[in-house]
């Protein structure tokens, strides 16, 4: 049987509760199609706590998960060397992610090619994981994101 409640305390282990924050208060029932993983900083599979915690709750709750990494070509510093550094990074995420047997998705955001993608995601999934980094414009993107839908939303919290 499933759990249908989740309580960060009890269901991490304690090297992952404790910096795993609980953003999305207004639903904690857990659905069944998958776990989402929104990886957005730390571009690795291996050694990334975050992922663990995804890893963790997929296991939980018997159910797959899918890494999402979106890329917009729009913000402050863009640049087509930034973006075939990111890209070729990204080929090789995605081979390592396949040999865990986890599902990865990956849009590169352009004219006529954006949307809601991760909140159509976030909204089919039962758990949301993602990484918090405080430094703007991701500083709140979870919390916005999180407001917009009825699924349990789990920050893994960064130090530095």
């Amino acid at each position: 049987m499933k759990p249908q409640y989740f309580d960060v305390g009890q269901d991490l282990p304690e090297h992952l509760a404790e910096r795993t924050r609980l953003v999305n208060r207004r639903s904690q029932r857990l659905q069944n199609e998958f776990v989402l993983f929104r990886l957005h900083h730390a571009m690795r599979v291996h050694h990334n706590p975050a992922v663990d915690v995804a890893i963790t709750m997929s296991n939980r709750l018997r159910i797959p998960l899918l890494v999402y990494l979106a890329l917009p070509e729009s913000y402050p510093n863009a640049s087509d060397r930034h973006h075939s550094s990111i890209i070729d990074g990204v080929r090789q995420l995605q081979r390592q992610f396949y040999q865990r047997g986890i599902e990865y998705a990956f849009h590169l955001e352009r004219r006529g090619h954006r949307g809601g993608h991760l909140r159509e995601l976030s909204e089919r999934a039962g758990v949301v994981v993602t990484e918090e980094l405080p430094v703007e414009p991701l500083g709140t993107r979870t919390e916005k994101l999180a407001s917009t839908i009825d699924v349990l939303t789990l920050c893994w919290k960064l130090e530095y």
